[in-house]
């Protein structure tokens, strides 16, 4: 969400969701840091790079708000680290996300898409590790179960979210700010899912050259996904 309203001129109901929403999201990185089991330093510059770089490459969806190529840094974060580090990356993925090009971050912005995005990465990390840890390997690897699950709560999570504060600011449906302009945007988070994990498993048992060649196939869909998500919700 990238409000251009004053806090002030926003309806009471917008304020205190945004204020709702950065006390949640406070609450919840705070419990992560809790529930993180180790740092890697040397990972988390790679992620926070990564994050960075995949934020600036977006599309828009509804007046200022965006999807950008973040989904698939933060789904690997999701996927390979702690619960404090995804939240870490996401928070500072949008943080980038919204502060350029213009170079101006808003502060209520700020709050809320930090507390938003705290709160649904929190989610989603925790409906992929506890899928993957209880589902039973069979044809379709409990990993990838959880990882499709994973990807649909930070879609529902991400999108729901950003359709309230759109709605209460403009008084408008939720529904139908939801379904016109990010209800698209579901097969791009599912792609972005699959690309994390693929990249996971080929860096792990795979050459260089098969990752250098399966990287663009599966980045294509996802690319294509993002661009057509931005086209539709025009």
């Amino acid at each position: 969400m990238k409000p251009t309203t004053a806090f002030n001129l926003l309806p009471l109901a917008a304020r205190r969701a945004i204020l709702m929403f950065g006390v949640a999201g406070l609450i919840t990185a705070i419990f992560t840091v809790f529930h993180q089991p180790e740092l890697a330093p040397g990972r988390i510059l790679v992620l926070l790079a990564l994050a960075a770089a995949s934020a600036r490459a977006k599309v828009k969806l509804y007046r200022e708000t965006s999807l950008s190529f973040l989904t698939s840094v933060v789904l690997l974060a999701v996927i390979t680290s702690g619960p404090a580090v995804a939240v870490l990356v996401a928070v500072f993925g949008v943080t980038v996300q919204s502060f350029l090009p213009k170079r101006k971050l808003v502060f209520h912005q700020a709050i809320f898409n930090g507390g938003m995005i705290s709160i649904t990465v929190t989610a989603t990390w925790w409906i992929h590790h506890v899928l993957a840890g209880a589902l039973p390997i069979a044809q379709v690897s409990s990993e990838t179960t959880a990882t499709v699950f994973a990807s649909f709560t930070y879609f529902l999570g991400n999108s729901v979210s950003v359709s309230l504060m759109v709605a209460l600011s403009k008084g408008m449906s939720m529904f139908q700010v939801w379904a016109n302009h990010f209800m698209y945007s579901a097969p791009s988070f599912l792609i972005a899912g699959m690309l994390s994990l693929g990249l996971i498993a080929l860096a792990g048992t795979a050459s260089l050259w098969l990752l250098a060649g399966v990287i663009p196939v599966v980045a294509f869909p996802y690319y294509c996904a993002v661009r057509l998500t931005g086209q539709s919700a025009q």
